[in-house]
């Protein structure tokens, strides 16, 4: 592994786990918008 810049790595990996997150609680706030929609159709 002489090739691999473990501070490049690391900085990568940081930035795929914080881009995860943000997706998720992406996804998270689309469901939430999607359960008061069909709440609301139900009233």
């Amino acid at each position: 592994m002489p090739n691999v810049n473990i501070v490049t790595e690391m900085t990568d990996m940081i930035s795929a786990s914080r881009s995860y997150e943000a997706n998720v609680q992406m996804i998270n706030g689309s469901k939430a918008m999607f359960n008061k929609a069909l709440e609301i159709g139900r009233a």
